[in-house]
């Protein structure tokens, strides 16, 4: 991955090349026999990807921005199971004593889904092979070259808006689906701020470590949240005494991580977003318009 524009490289340029370098990882990522690891990257490539969309939204045809949006979007879906099961067994596996006759239930569970997944990978993988060669066909026809830092801003002010906002919520109720759909919204801002590190690294804003952080914190509880689900429909069809004990370990954990999850999010959308657009301009100053050549 190569950061900041290349000598003499227009901003155009520059969305064009990391576009390109991004769909070309996902592309080499599929090929990889390491499962787990392959996947993940696949995805967040298809996660920055998503970004860079979003963050040019403003520039896109409505109907060209939907088709591509989606298309991103059901490929990362498809592969996602399998690194979700591959999360919830790290999880459980991280659990002190989880060694009881529920926990061993839901790890045969999960390594049976595991298994299901991986008889389906050459055919899941074959599948979004093909979505993202479509995606890098109509690259050409992405309109780069009416980009402006003006509406890198918007689209990355419109990401920051929409975290507030969720955010906001989850702070009045701090429910798995709201911290859920809280993270989705921190993950765009992350890959968003992360963009514009990779167009200007000198001045990378302060927020991304602390956005990072947030992601993985939120991650994480949601991850023991699936966990407890998975215990709780285990424990319900044959009582485990176990059960209790494992639940309450977990709930003492998401207790914390949300407390420092939403200690993380009062520091980061404590601005509201002209005061951040603003700030965001003094880091993206200097960036060059010059369209490809």
């Amino acid at each position: 991955m190569n950061d900041g524009t290349h000598r003499g490289e227009g901003l155009e340029a520059a969305l064009g090349r990391i576009a390109a370098e991004e769909m070309r990882l996902a592309m080499q990522e599929l090929s990889r026999r390491d499962h787990a690891e392959s996947i993940h990257s696949v995805r967040k490539s298809i996660k920055r990807l998503r970004a860079l969309l979003r963050s040019l939204r403003v520039t896109f045809p409505k109907n060209l921005y939907r088709s591509e949006n989606r298309r991103l979007a059901e490929a990362g879906r498809k592969i996602s199971p399998l690194r979700d099961v591959h999360v919830q067994l790290r999880t459980l596996g991280k659990l002190r004593g989880c060694r009881g006759r529920v926990a061993a239930g839901v790890r045969r569970d999960l390594r049976s889904q595991e298994q299901k997944f991986l008889r389906k990978m050459p055919e899941l993988r074959k599948a979004v092979r093909a979505m993202l060669g479509r995606s890098r066909g109509t690259m050409d026809s992405w309109p780069l070259g009416r980009t402006t830092p003006a509406s890198l801003e918007t689209g990355l002010k419109r990401i920051y808006k929409q975290g507030r906002a969720a955010f906001k919520t989850a702070l009045r109720n701090p429910s798995p689906e709201r911290l859920h759909e809280w993270r989705k919204k921190v993950k765009a801002l992350g890959f968003g701020l992360e963009l514009v590190a990779r167009l200007a690294p000198r001045k990378i804003s302060k927020e991304l470590p602390d956005c990072r952080e947030l992601g993985d914190v939120l991650g994480a509880n949601h991850d023991l949240f699936m966990v407890l689900e998975a215990l709780r429909s285990a424990n319900s069809s044959s009582r485990k005494t176990d059960y209790k004990r494992l639940a309450r370990r977990i709930s003492t954990k998401r207790a914390k991580l949300r407390r420092r999850s939403l200690k993380l999010g009062r520091k980061i959308y404590k601005e509201k977003p002209r005061a951040f657009a603003k700030r965001l301009d003094q880091v993206m100053a200097g960036l060059k318009p010059k369209s490809r050549s």
